[in-house]
């Protein structure tokens, strides 16, 4: 019988664009086969298929735009028609009807452009007459761009989110710097490279251009300030080594990483001015009763920041079993769509590189990020003699708007407390 393979949710709003199509007419597939790979603002999403048959029609080409709901492929199937799961996490397909939309993400992290546009069935129209698409809205809302300001591209009826984006990088090329961040220096032209030797030119990953617009929102927008401290952490890699194997056979890894995250969160209770984002149109400060934390993770395709939920509801077992797992579909690319939403505090730890200190960027919402570089034995004097002990540097980077420096100190001594003597975490 004849079966039709529509596009899951995406997310609420989100429009992709069509990245490869892994089969064509003629194909025998499987359930869950990925027959698709489609790119957001998120995270490149591979779509399996939800039912087993042979593909008699793909209806969607490279490139192309699309979102949740989009016919993709029709294809025969033997027997009934396949029972419709759930489309929430975007890793799962269906025909059925769009389940209600999961609550808008409270962060952008650093990830993938999104396409150029959305059907015309989700177009809108502002106060000011202007037509716009959501995904445009929604990205111009966190960028503090006032709509009346861009220009849909010629011919078009309405702004797309690449109108959005095209504008801000316009900004900055003519010197007027990022949305919202006042003014800026004027951009120079670079010199003629070629004129002392070769050179090769490489465009920018996706994820690396939103990368580094988010970036430059951020620090342009948000005052930075940061302070810095050591732990002595001999104690705890000794307990670490002692319990990793328990964890290994709950199917985790017992990393520094892991245990900073559950430490954090002991400190994120105490102190929720860092746990918070601030609304300038407001001038209210929005305090979450929530601690996802986001894990920076270099993979090949540049940064990103998958969010493990409910940290302070978890074992540390298991915040290494959900660490483990998020950090590895990172790093393949097989991200769910709302692996890199919903974060309020980021923690990034380049230790296994090296590194004696890094001044991380604030991961716009948030107002504060944590910076862990590589543990070195240091001689420490013990009150008779000098005894070699661990020592890990940490920086906290934050929003002065929000946190003063006071406080910051005071989250770096709680935090060194916790990791020297694990027990305080438990106060």
């Amino acid at each position: 019988m004849a079966y039709e393979f529509k596009l899951p949710s995406l997310g609420d709003g989100v429009t992709g664009k069509v990245l490869e199509i892994l089969v064509k007419p003629g194909d025998k597939v499987s359930k869950e086969q990925i027959v698709l790979i489609v790119g957001t603002d998120k995270v490149d999403a591979e779509m399996p298929i939800d039912a087993d048959g042979v593909v008699e029609e793909i209806l969607v080409k490279q490139g192309d735009e699309v979102t949740e709901g989009t016919l993709v492929l029709k294809m025969k199937t033997d027997g009934a028609a396949p029972a419709a799961p759930p489309a929430a996490d975007g890793a799962q397909s269906s025909a059925a009807p769009p389940a209600a939309p999961a609550p808008p993400p409270a962060a952008p992290q650093p990830s993938t452009p999104a396409a150029a546009s959305e059907p015309a069935a989700t177009r809108t129209v502002s106060s000011e007459g202007l037509r716009a698409s959501p995904l445009a809205r929604k990205r111009a809302k966190e960028l503090g761009i006032n709509l009346s300001d861009v220009r849909p591209a010629e011919g078009a009826s309405r702004i797309s989110y690449k109108d959005v984006v095209d504008f801000v990088k316009r900004k900055i090329d003519t010197g007027g710097g990022s949305a919202g961040a006042g003014s800026a220096m004027p951009r120079k032209s670079l010199p003629n490279f070629e004129k002392f030797g070769a050179v090769e030119r490489q465009p920018l990953s996706r994820i690396g251009v939103l990368t580094a617009e988010n970036m430059h929102y951020a620090f342009n927008t948000i005052p930075h300030a940061w302070i810095s401290e050591k732990a002595d952490i001999t104690r705890l890699e000794q307990l670490r080594q002692q319990h990793k194997d328990t964890v290994k056979a709950a199917g985790g890894n017992l990393t520094t990483t892991a245990i900073i995250t559950k430490a954090v969160c002991s400190v994120l209770r105490k102190m929720p001015q860092f746990n918070a984002s601030l609304d300038d149109a407001t001038n209210e400060v929005i305090f979450k009763k929530f601690f996802n934390i986001g894990i920076a993770v270099d993979t090949p395709k540049g940064l990103l920041v998958p969010v493990i939920r409910n940290c302070d509801q978890k074992s540390l077992t298991q915040i290494s079993v959900d660490l483990t797992d998020i950090s590895t579909r990172t790093r393949e690319g097989k991200n769910k769509p709302d692996d890199l939403d919903g974060g309020t505090f980021t923690i990034s730890n380049i230790g296994g590189i090296g590194g004696t200190n890094m001044l991380s960027i604030v991961n716009w919402p948030q107002v504060a990020i944590l910076s862990i570089t590589a543990a070195t034995m240091e001689a420490h004097w013990n009150g008779s003699s000098f005894e070699p002990r661990l020592m890990m540097p940490m920086t906290i980077g934050w929003d002065h708007r929000v946190i003063n420096g006071a406080d910051a100190a005071r989250f770096l001594v709680d935090l060194k407390k916790i990791l020297e003597e694990p027990f305080l975490g438990w106060l």
